[in-house]
């Protein structure tokens, strides 16, 4: 069974995060924080076995071999340790890292999922954990906005940003230093490529890849815009979920 973009398959995997929060919130809405902390703890290991079950499958795929893939360094496959700490903690920095950046992250690969088209099957612990892995980043965070988890003021915007942009920057060091220790090039935070059929394939088109002697390679000009991209997303969707959050105070 394969998967195709723009086919009634990918309309119903658009349309599964808004379904999956409004039974979540629905049957979740009355009860106290702590019962949804409990709910929101057991969503979170569930993505997380999820991710693990699809990294044993590539390793025994791989034949035992080690694979730049199995580190879950990546926007998504981080996030699901994101959630899982901000459940623990309750700190907002974190719930505010996976709601401004893990959730337009995850969303963005439901909606182009161009990668899941180039499965020769779905029907595998890969194909699962990234159809119902990226299910639940866009509904975890949300549904934990939506019960009262998630508080967002400048001060905490503030620090969610100093997060985001140190992994930003590291990440295009690791991306490197993989090369050097493994002989493979990792794209954590997409710092070196875009992912496929993703508006991100502009921004690298325009920009120009610089390989120095040892391997290290870059390209600034896509590493600007992206991460202009990257900000302005954030900060339209924090906008969007505060006016929200006003609102739902007044009443």
């Amino acid at each position: 069974m394969t998967f195709s973009m723009w086919s009634l398959g990918h309309y119903v995997f658009l349309i599964s995060p808004f379904i999956g929060i409004a039974l979540l919130y629905y049957f979740t809405k009355s009860n106290d924080q702590e019962k949804n902390q409990k709910i929101g703890l057991i969503l979170s290991i569930i993505a997380v076995v999820i991710l693990l079950l699809r990294n044993i499958e590539i390793f025994i795929n791989n034949g035992f071999v080690f694979d730049i893939e199995l580190i879950p360094l990546q926007v998504c496959h981080f996030a699901n340790f994101v959630l899982l700490l901000a459940f623990l903690t309750k700190k907002q920095s974190l719930f505010n890292f996976a709601l401004i950046l893990n959730l337009p992250a995850a969303f963005v690969s439901i909606l182009f999922a161009n990668s899941l088209a180039n499965y020769t099957t779905i029907l595998t612990l890969r194909g699962f954990a990234y159809i119902f892995g990226h299910i639940l980043l866009v509904v975890i965070p949300v549904w934990a906005y939506m019960v009262g988890f998630i508080k967002l003021n400048k001060k905490t915007l503030i620090e969610t940003f100093k997060i985001v942009s140190i992994l930003y920057f590291v990440s295009i060091f690791i991306n490197n230093l993989m090369y050097l220790l493994f002989g493979q090039y990792a794209n954590y935070f997409y710092t070196l490529k875009p992912e496929n059929g993703t508006p991100l394939e502009m921004f690298y088109n325009w920009g120009q890849t610089v390989m120095l002697s040892s391997g290290f390679k870059f390209n600034i000009l896509y590493l600007i815009l992206t991460g202009l991209f990257g900000f302005i997303v954030m900060i339209v969707l924090y906008k969007g979920f505060y006016i929200h959050q006003k609102k739902r105070q007044i009443t």
